[in-house]
């Protein structure tokens, strides 16, 4: 019987990246979309069409409604079952500081980068989910600049949060994080400011779609990793 992974903000950039991967290993991949519905759709056919064996089914919710999740999340592991690896990777910026922020941003980024995945999460476990969780996380992490201030403070909590849940969870759930740097430019920056983001990586170079999933077959398949955050961000982390 196939795997089934479920990535969130699996429809474009990275997360179709990430679907197309599990793919290609056999999996039966769930996506969740939020506003990208008819990239999601059209991805579901694609998929169907390359993998007629395999099963690829979409969802559609804001993650930002987290009071919700517990029941749609609920659904959705009645419909298409316990999958066997969770990637939490759909994400937001927001660019603002710290003393600019209102309550509603404060919300909106908790919402998506640690409340949802957590209630997801212990949805998974009280089911009885016995298999993987990664959360997608940004090698900024490591410092505290506050240009995008609330975005990265909920991530700092994601990654905490990780080696917690991993903690707790062990021995029947793996728990383990991705952090990474320069894959694609910011859909709200420049080419230019991204080429200038590689250059100014220890590695200068970009890091590739092939990179982030042989990042995650390390931690897929390596039965000795819990809690752990492996940095695939050509060095970034250590400026």
């Amino acid at each position: 019987m196939a795997k089934q992974v479920l990535i969130t903000g699996g429809a474009k950039r990275l997360g179709k990246s990430m679907a197309l991967y599990f793919a290609s290993q056999g999996y039966n991949v769930l996506i969740h979309v939020n506003k990208s519905i008819d990239e999601g759709r059209e991805f579901v056919t694609e998929l169907s069409k390359k993998y007629p064996k395999q099963s690829f089914n979409m969802f559609c919710f804001d993650l930002v409604d987290w009071r919700r999740v517990d029941q749609v999340i609920s659904e959705y592991y009645t419909q298409f079952g316990l999958p066997d690896v969770i990637i939490h990777n759909a994400s937001q910026y927001l660019q603002a500081n710290l003393a600019e922020v209102n309550n509603q941003q404060i919300e909106e980024m908790m919402a998506i980068h640690l409340y949802s995945p957590m209630i997801i999460n212990r949805v998974y476990k009280n089911r009885g989910g016995q298999g993987q969780i990664i959360t997608i996380l940004d090698s900024a992490i490591t410092t505290n600049v506050t240009t995008h201030g609330m975005y990265l403070l909920a991530k700092k909590a994601l990654h905490d949060y990780t080696k917690m849940s991993a903690m707790e969870w062990a021995p029947n759930i793996r728990i383990n994080a991705l952090a990474l740097g320069p894959v694609l430019p910011p859909e709200h920056k420049s080419t230019e400011h991204f080429n200038d983001v590689v250059t100014r990586s220890p590695l200068k170079t970009r890091v590739t779609e092939e990179a982030i999933n042989a990042s995650l077959s390390y931690l897929i398949n390596n039965e000795n990793i819990t809690g752990q955050t492996l940095f695939c961000d050509s060095g970034q982390h250590l400026q």
